[in-house]
Order: C-alpha cells, then sequence, then structure tokens
C-alpha cells in the first residue's frame, strides 16, 4: 500500500452519520495512527472545522457535527478541553458566527455534549492576530483568527469537496478558514496567480502545524463545489499526521490525481509531500474500497503554467492554457440578484445590471482574476465554472 517516505493515511468505511458507526469508524482510523498521543489532561485544544457557510449539515458543504461530537468525547477522556471554530467567508463578528454555528448544527451538538459549556465550546473569541512566517513562499506575512493563539493544539477536521480554484477542497484547503473571513478577498487580490495562492494554503499548514486532520469523506460534494455543489456519497472518514499526503490518498478516492490539485503540486515541489498516492502507506481499506471514479468536477486543473522549451513548447503551453481555461458564469434563471458576488469579489470586477425581473452580475472580464469567490459564495448556485469548447471536449475524454 505504499512506503513510509511520508506520514500513515488512515481510511475507514463509514456508511452514515449515525451515531455508533461514526464512533466505530473515528475510533479505528484515529487509533490506526497512533490515537491522541500529543493530549495531556488540562490541554485545550483546538478544533479547525470546515463551516464555509451558513448550511445544514445534509446539504454537505460542512463538517458533519457527529463527527465532532465523537472526537470531542475522545479528548474529554484525556482530560482536555475544546475549542471549536472557523472563520468562514463574510464577517467574522458574534452574529454572523453563530447563526453559522447554528445552522451548521454544532450549537446543539455542543450542547447536548456538554451542557455547562466548560469543557467544550463554539470559539467566541473575535481578536486578530499578525504572523510572521519568514519560511513562506507566498505567505510571510499575514492576520489570523486570534483564538489559535490561545489553544495547545490544533485539529483540522476537513471536508471532502471539489473546489474551483484549487481543483479540490480538503484538509490543507481548509487551513484557508484561519484567515478572518472578511480578509480573504485582499490574499486572492495578493496572490491571484493560481499557484502562490495555493503556496498560501502550504504555508498556512506549515505555520500552525496542526497535530492531527481528520476528513469527513462520508458524504462530500462534487460538482459545483465548494458549497453549491451536490452531495455524493463515498461511505470514509481519513485520518493523518500531515495534510499533503492525506489530499493525495482523498484526490485518489475521487478520481483525481496530483497535477489535479495546486495545493498538491505546491507541497510536491517543496518537499513536503507526495507526487502520487504509491508513495503513501495506507491503513484500514484500500483506497479502491471506497474510490469513487466518476465524482464530477468543479474544473479541470492541469498544468497551464507548463513552460516547454523551445518552438514546440511555446505551442504545447499555449495550447494547454486555451484548453484548461475555464471562467466564472452566471446562469441568469437561477440567479436571485442579492448581490453577494457582488459583495464579495475581490476584484471589483462584478456590477449588477437590470435583467427585467431583477438584477443580475455582470463580470468585467479584464478584472476578473478568476479567484471564484463568487462561484464559492452563491447561495443559489446560479453562478458556474465556465468551460470553452476544448475543455468541455478535454473534460469528456478524461472520464471516459
Amino acid at each position: 500500500m505504499g512506503n513510509s517516505n511520508y506520514e500513515r493515511v488512515a481510511i475507514e468505511k463509514c456508511s452514515s452519520y449515525d451515531y455508533a458507526e461514526i464512533k466505530t469508524a473515528v475510533d479505528k482510523a484515529l487509533d490506526d495512527i497512533g490515537g491522541l498521543y500529543f493530549v495531556k489532561s488540562g490541554m485545550t485544544i483546538g478544533i479547525k472545522a470546515n463551516l464555509v457557510s451558513a448550511m445544514a449539515p445534509e446539504k454537505s458543504a460542512t463538517t458533519h457535527p457527529m463527527i465532532l461530537r465523537r472526537l470531542c468525547e475522545r479528548l474529554l477522556e484525556l482530560g482536555a478541553s475544546v475549542v471549536i471554530g472557523d472563520s468562514p467567508g463574510g464577517l467574522y463578528t458574534p452574529p454572523f458566527l453563530k447563526n453559522v454555528y447554528r445552522t451548521c448544527g454544532l450549537e446543539d451538538m455542543v450542547k447536548e455534549l456538554d451542557p455547562s459549556g466548560e469543557k467544550v465550546r463554539l470559539n467566541d473569541d473575535y481578536s486578530i492576530c499578525s504572523g510572521e512566517f519568514l519560511n513562506a513562499v507566498s505567505l510571510k506575512t499575514f492576520i489570523f483568527t486570534g483564538w489559535l493563539n490561545k489553544v495547545d493544539a490544533i485539529i483540522n477536521v476537513s471536508k471532502l469537496k471539489t473546489h474551483a480554484m484549487m481543483g479540490m477542497s480538503c484538509a490543507v484547503k481548509n487551513m484557508f478558514g484561519t484567515i478572518p473571513g472578511a480578509t480573504k478577498p485582499e490574499y486572492h487580490m495578493r496572490f491571484p496567480n493560481e499557484q502562490a495562492f495555493a503556496n498560501v494554503m502550504v504555508d498556512l499548514n506549515e505555520f500552525f502545524k496542526p497535530v492531527l486532520y481528520v476528513v469527513d469523506a462520508i458524504d462530500g460534494m462534487e460538482g459545483n463545489g465548494p458549497t453549491a455543489g451536490e452531495k455524493r456519497h463515498i461511505g470514509a472518514i481519513l485520518t493523518s499526521r500531515k495534510p499533503y499526503a492525506l489530499d493525495m490518498v482523498c484526490a485518489d478516492l475521487i478520481g483525481m490525481g496530483y497535477s489535479d490539485v495546486p495545493t498538491l503540486v505546491a507541497a510536491g515541489e517543496r518537499g513536503l509531500g507526495p507526487k502520487n498516492v504509491s508513495e503513501v502507506e495506507i491503513t484500514g481499506c484500500a483506497v479502491s474500497d471506497v474510490k469513487v471514479s466518476d465524482f464530477k468536477r468543479a474544473t479541470i486543473h492541469q498544468s497551464i503554467t507548463f513552460e516547454g522549451k523551445g518552438i514546440k513548447g511555446a505551442i504545447a503551453s499555449v495550447g494547454i492554457k486555451l484548453v484548461y481555461n475555464t471562467k466564472p458564469m452566471v446562469r441568469a434563471s437561477e440567479c436571485i440578484g442579492c448581490k453577494k458576488c457582488y459583495e464579495t469579489c475581490p476584484a471589483k470586477a462584478i456590477t449588477m445590471v437590470d435583467s427585467g425581473k431583477n438584477k443580475i452580475p455582470q463580470i468585467d472580464r479584464s478584472k476578473c482574476i478568476k479567484c471564484f469567490c463568487c462561484q464559492e459564495f452563491c447561495p443559489k448556485g446560479a453562478m458556474k465554472v465556465h468551460y470553452n469548447i476544448l475543455g468541455k471536449l478535454a473534460n469528456r475524454i478524461n472520464h471516459v
């Protein structure tokens, strides 16, 4: 199942969010990689969940509360206290976050698990801290959510989904939630290049160094992810000590590879992660036992920065860029004119124009940086990833 050059990845089958099944799968996935050996009584553990938006658990866009519950129970058994948090896109304020917690099912879960709120609580610290990471490739100075400075260790619990800009949202991408929501557009503007932005994600993982990564892949999201796609049953929970081997396995699980996920490429080029799933030691069940080979992608992520030598290389580079060029495009019939895309566009490339029925977004292509924030935060999924005709043909061929 691979060698031990990179951290071991555990895969456990889990067919539903039934508590008994979750308990068995989470416990086995943790124990397969050495358990919670890093926890000492009296520690405060921060769980960085994926709470990308105020969406109910059954939408499969956010970390399911039942997985968080079992993880909290394990930590409590060892004498630790737990803080669960995230900073989704939008305002980083108490009213905004409380609505996200409530809608995502965390408020009820925490009240049931610890009514006193003394040992398990949802983050209510909205302070901001400055970070400096001299070894970073992209993000040498940045600001982050202050609650992470007040925990003894961080556990990253992500959701397996497609992502229009990064190909896949999983363990590595989940750390972007350490950046305050309203500040995220600034980082898209600072790093509009795909690989530069991918290195931002790797930098954040290397700066915070979570001690454990858990992936909710029972129900994932395919298609127009990470918020407006379709639920797709996968049936697995995965764990690892490092995010790059874990994401390599998750990519393979949904029919993607190294070059399809810019964060994997960024980690691989820095010698931090594998370039093939065969390099990863896997325990538990095999990838083939839970693999979904026809998982619908949000877009195609091939190496559009390919630079060959001579005339042939230049022609190949242009050809690749033509084939794999994508852009956000609104489907007017689904748009409700809420202006969310207009408000979240970091490049200010969107204006609202009269369509007769309501106002719909119009994108200035000369300003668009293709960060797909508009697509990610569209509440109705009306903003789509648009392929040109060559891309559509290549996509069809790749999935034959």
